[in-house]
C-alpha cells in the first residue's frame, strides 16, 4: 500500500513539475516577445481638438449665440422630429422656463397629458410616464425624466459645422410629430 502511494505521489508531483516548467517558459517567451515590441508613444489629445470649435471645451466664450426669434410658449408651430421617436426641437422660447431643477420644472406646466389638451400643447409621450425598469405605468412623470432639456433642445440658427445628408425615413404617416416608443420599443427582441 504504501509503494503505491509513494507511485501515485511521484505521478502527481511530476505532473506538478512539468505544469510549472511550461507556466514559466510560456511567460519568459512572452516577456522576451514583448521587449523585441517596438515602443508605441501614446497620442495625446487635447481639449481644444475635441471641440469642433478648436476652442477648449470648456469654456464658452466662443460658443455661437442662438439667433433664433423663437415665438414664446402657445404661438409657436410644431417642428418635425429628426428622426422616428427622436426626442422632438423645442419650438418656442425658453428663456423664462430655464433652469429646470426636479423640484421646478414649467415644461409640465403644459405639457403633462391633464394639462396639454387645454394649454394647446404637445402631451407628454406614454413613455415618459413609464418605469422601463420595472416595467410599469405611473400615474405621474416618472422622476427619470424630469429634465425635458437634456433630450429636447432648443433651437439656434447658426451654421452647421459639419456637412449633413440625412433624410429621416418614418413609418408611419405621423411619425414626424407623434412618438410611439412605447408600443415598439421591444420590436424584433425575441
Amino acid at each position: 500500500m504504501l509503494i503505491r502511494m509513494l507511485k501515485t505521489n511521484k505521478v502527481i508531483l511530476v505532473g506538478m513539475l512539468i505544469l510549472l516548467v511550461l507556466v514559466v517558459g510560456c511567460s519568459t517567451q512572452k516577456a522576451a516577445v514583448n521587449q523585441d515590441a517596438p515602443a508605441v508613444a501614446p497620442v495625446l489629445v487635447t481639449d481644444d481638438e475635441l471641440s469642433y470649435r478648436n476652442q477648449p471645451l470648456m469654456d464658452p466664450s466662443d460658443t455661437p449665440k442662438p439667433t433664433f426669434d423663437a415665438a414664446d410658449p402657445g404661438d409657436s408651430e410644431l417642428l418635425a422630429r429628426a428622426f422616428e421617436n427622436s426626442p422632438p426641437l423645442i419650438p418656442h422660447n425658453t428663456d423664462d422656463l430655464l433652469p429646470i431643477s426636479i423640484g421646478d420644472n414649467q415644461c409640465l406646466d403644459c405639457h403633462l397629458p391633464e394639462n396639454a389638451e387645454d394649454s394647446g400643447a404637445t402631451a407628454t409621450p406614454a413613455s415618459h410616464l413609464y418605469d422601463m425598469r420595472r416595467g410599469r405605468q405611473l400615474s405621474d412623470l416618472n422622476p427619470a425624466n424630469f429634465n425635458c432639456t437634456q433630450c429636447h433642445a432648443t433651437q439656434a440658427e447658426v451654421a452647421p459645422l459639419v456637412a449633413n445628408t440625412f433624410e429621416p425615413y418614418f413609418r408611419t404617416e405621423d411619425g414626424a410629430s407623434q412618438s410611439n416608443l412605447l408600443d415598439i420599443l421591444n420590436e424584433g427582441v425575441e
